[in-house]
């Protein structure tokens, strides 16, 4: 049999990288993952005075502005340094003071806080020194900073595009911060008896927490639900708690448009009143257990008119939403209206969202209503899970004598403030330069997650130095910095 001429023997029998040249052998690809292109190298830390510049400009003024509980023959560190102090600590998400304190040792913290203040700091304070500010200052009086913040953020037009229909989305929520067993935490405790003999003593606290669809969340204030004192006939509640905050919130945004969103325990007469006597609007989630001759009259009126129905089939979540309402709902001399979304999945998972509004329904609107209205009352739920779980220790006891516990909690909602707004804005992009790719507009595309933004960051406050506080608080001036969530571009 002919096997070629002697060349092609040569080719064949001999080293095959000769002519290797000629031949066309397949694409192989390394094994592996394809590596993800890497973002550019930033100094992290200068994002913080821009963000505080840009949106939260008399935060530093705010905290001179609160009035000193301490003895004034005994002052040595201001107390605008020790609530900055208290500020980084829940920035750095430190996970106690003590190991605060440590981290103030060994980083550049002096240094950032003396540019940030504008005050010359030879050293810091010590967490104890921290904590003792908190226990005597007035939470009446540190509270008030919270609205002030949003008051800037709202009147800078900033949140306009999240309202609905002109209203901002205001959800009320209580959660536990505190609870120990058998050894009281104050006489205000709140208190659980068990069966067994134990006595558990416990602190809740209701928010009112202006909250967005993209996920976006202030407190505008909150109240704590405690007991005057030991002797008590009957204990705090959160719907008595929610009446103080409601009426606080009137007080401090006498003309804010506002949607009230709440849960089930909400849904009652007397909120109601409440919402209708100062003119907001509402979402509260609704449960036959709650009102049953309301929601019986609204399961009659959705049999008896079945075109008030509308199918959507969602792909993309791979479920199929049927909406439905009924309008003209008469509770106690008021016109009431409920909204429904009955969701099926393609694995044969049901369930049932349903919500009492003064919104008037119809088939253009009750997505929207439904979607951007009762569902975002999730968001406040979400928001106590991240400061939680998610490094913010809300139930963590940084202090626990006299006014610490509620002050603390007011700088941990400051502290999750500005990492959002440092996480959901454009500023990564600004802060890299034109050469940044579009794909890395902002910080939360870069980390994909909280926890792992505020380690950076925490990692960037702790071994830098900001860059020219001057300049940075000159960029803050001149650009806009737009929010910017999820895989959006």
């Amino acid at each position: 049999m002919d096997t070629g001429t002697e060349a092609d023997q040569e080719i064949a029998d001999g080293n095959r990288l000769i002519g290797a040249e000629n031949v066309k052998g397949p694409c192989r690809k390394k094994p592996g993952r394809n590596k993800k292109e890497a973002p550019p190298e930033i100094n992290l830390a200068d994002g913080l005075p821009i963000v505080l510049e840009h949106f939260l400009p008399g935060l530093p003024e705010l905290f001179r502005k609160l009035p000193e509980p301490r003895d004034p023959q005994r002052l040595y560190f201001s107390k605008e340094l020790l609530l900055m102090q208290a500020l980084m600590m829940a920035l750095t998400q430190a996970s106690s003071r003590r190991q605060f304190g440590r981290d103030c040792v060994k980083g550049n913290y002096s240094q950032n806080l003396s540019a940030l203040l504008g005050l010359d700091i030879p050293e810091l304070a010590s967490a104890d020194a921290v904590n003792y500010l908190l226990t005597k200052m007035p939470p009446e009086e540190m509270v008030e900073i919270l609205p002030e913040l949003a008051r800037h953020l709202i009147r800078s037009r900033a949140l306009d595009s999240f309202r609905l229909e002109e209203c901002f989305l205001l959800a009320f929520d209580g959660t536990e911060v505190l609870r120990q067993t058998n050894s009281p935490h104050c006489e205000n405790c709140l208190t659980a008896k068990h069966s067994d003999g134990r006595t558990d003593y416990f602190h809740q606290v209701v928010d009112a927490k202006l909250v967005t669809e993209p996920g976006l969340t202030l407190s505008l204030g909150f109240e704590f639900i405690e007991n005057d004192g030991r002797d008590y006939v009957k204990q705090d509640c959160e719907l008595k708690a929610f009446f103080r905050l409601a009426a606080t919130i009137k007080k401090r945004f006498p003309r804010l448009s506002i949607c009230a969103l709440g849960d089930a325990l909400y849904a009652c007469e007397k909120v109601i009143d409440r919402l209708t006597e100062y003119n907001w609007s509402f979402f509260l989630s609704f449960l036959p257990e709650r009102i049953p001759t309301l929601y019986a009259d609204a399961e009659a009126k959705l049999a008896a008119n079945p075109k008030n129905r509308l199918v959507i089939r969602n792909r993309k979540k791979k479920e199929t939403c049927t909406y439905s309402w009924a309008s003209n709902l008469k509770y106690r001399g008021k016109l009431l209206h409920a909204v429904y979304v009955d969701i099926v999945g393609d694995d044969g998972k049901t369930m049932r969202l349903a919500y009492l509004t003064d919104f008037r329904p119809d088939r253009n609107n009750v997505v929207e209503l439904v979607n951007k209205g009762g569902r975002q009352r999730a968001k406040i739920e979400n928001c106590f899970n991240i400061q939680k779980n998610h490094g913010y220790n809300l139930e963590h006891v940084y202090g626990a004598i006299g006014h610490a516990l509620k002050n603390f909690y007011t700088i941990i909602q400051i502290a999750h403030l500005i990492h959002q707004l440092m996480l959901y804005s454009d500023l990564f992009r600004k802060l890299a330069g034109t050469s940044c790719k579009k794909h890395f507009s902002s910080a939360i595309k870069v980390y994909e997650t909280i926890r792992h933004f505020t380690g950076s960051l925490a990692e960037a406050l702790r071994h830098k130095t900001f860059s020219d506080i001057a300049r940075l608080r000159d960029i803050a001036s001149k650009i806009q910095l737009r929010f910017v969530f999820g895989n959006s571009s």
